[in-house]
């Protein structure tokens, strides 16, 4: 499996360098963000969010590649980096190669700060997905109205002391495989499901950690509305199977063009321990075209009882 995922990026790669000839003018973005934020019983303290540089190149109608250059916490990684090859018109079927924001549920599509509304991610993307799954392999992607599908093929979550983390390399040789469908029976609305499942252990394939989940987005005029459901389990060698689901709810409303409130309740809860629920209350208030202001409330409950409420703001700046 590993040298034939190897062969196929390496294929998709060598097919995108044939294409540099037509290749137009590369495009150069990004953002920064600083961050405030206290929690209850502390200091209030300010900090660098994401310092991220975003490149776009368009090889032809059919062959574009786009790469992230992120630092953050006083260290340099990549955000999204691949190779996109559109197979068909209108994006009804291509594949992409590279490190992936992987397609399980809705919020990988709010990674980059400026596309989150809030501060700070939902707890199943915190807890369950690792703060955001992001890795390296092939996605085949499309759509037949209305179905939309992503099928990927990745190294998969390693482990780190028994817990699951993204890797870039893989640490066994069986990869991890995964998909999204997605069906919107009415314009504005969108339902989908997500599976995954991959060994993560360092050079063991019989044990595995799957995930399984299902989302919900729609629109109400002013009003937009998402949530997700997401079961998780890990089989840990000599020990029972760690298993957790979580869910949240989000509701977005725009009073005006500038200024927008978010409120989203979510819920975690390990199998045989005890769990942890959030409320987050926001609001937003766009400045400029680039610049861009947050504030948030979190209310956390958890057992046992600690005073962890947090105040943070952030303000956003993309060029």
């Amino acid at each position: 499996m590993k040298n034939k995922l190897q062969i196929l990026m390496a294929g998709v790669l060598l097919f995108s360098l044939a294409q540099i000839g037509r290749a137009k003018e590369p495009e150069i973005s990004g953002f920064v963000d600083v961050l405030c934020q206290g929690r209850q019983g502390e200091d209030t303290s300010f900090g660098m969010g994401a310092f991220e540089i975003d490149f776009a190149h368009e090889f032809s109608e059919k062959i574009c590649f786009e790469g992230a250059v992120v630092i953050e916490e006083g260290a340099a990684g990549l955000g999204q980096t691949l190779v996109d090859i559109k197979l068909s018109e209108e994006e009804k079927l291509g594949v992409q190669a590279g490190l992936i924001d992987i397609p399980f549920g809705i919020d990988y599509q709010v990674f980059a700060t400026p596309d989150r509304k809030l501060v700070s991610p939902p707890l199943v993307t915190e807890l369950i997905m690792d703060g955001g799954w992001g890795d390296t392999g092939v996605n085949l992607y499309g759509s037949l109205s209305p179905l939309n599908y992503n099928i990927y093929i990745v190294n998969g979550m390693g482990e780190d002391t028994g817990d699951p983390v993204n890797q870039d390399a893989d640490n066994n040789n069986v990869k991890t495989i995964g998909s999204r469908i997605g069906i919107s029976p009415e314009e504005g609305i969108e339902v989908g499901v997500s599976y995954a499942r991959g060994p993560y252990l360092d050079g063991n394939t019989e044990e595995v950690l799957s995930r399984i989940g299902c989302d919900v987005q729609f629109g109400l005029g002013r009003i937009k509305v998402k949530g997700e459901y997401i079961i998780g389990e890990e089989d840990i060698p000599t020990a029972a199977a760690n298993k957790q689901s979580g869910y949240y709810l989000q509701l977005l409303g725009e009073a005006t063009e500038k200024v927008y409130s978010v409120v989203r309740y979510g819920s975690w809860e390990p199998k045989g321990g005890d769990g942890t629920t959030k409320l987050t209350l926001g609001l937003g208030y766009e400045l400029e075209e680039n610049v861009s202001l947050r504030v948030e409330y979190q209310m956390n409950d958890e057992k046992p009882e600690v005073d962890d409420n947090i105040v943070s703001s952030r303000i956003v700046i993309s060029f």
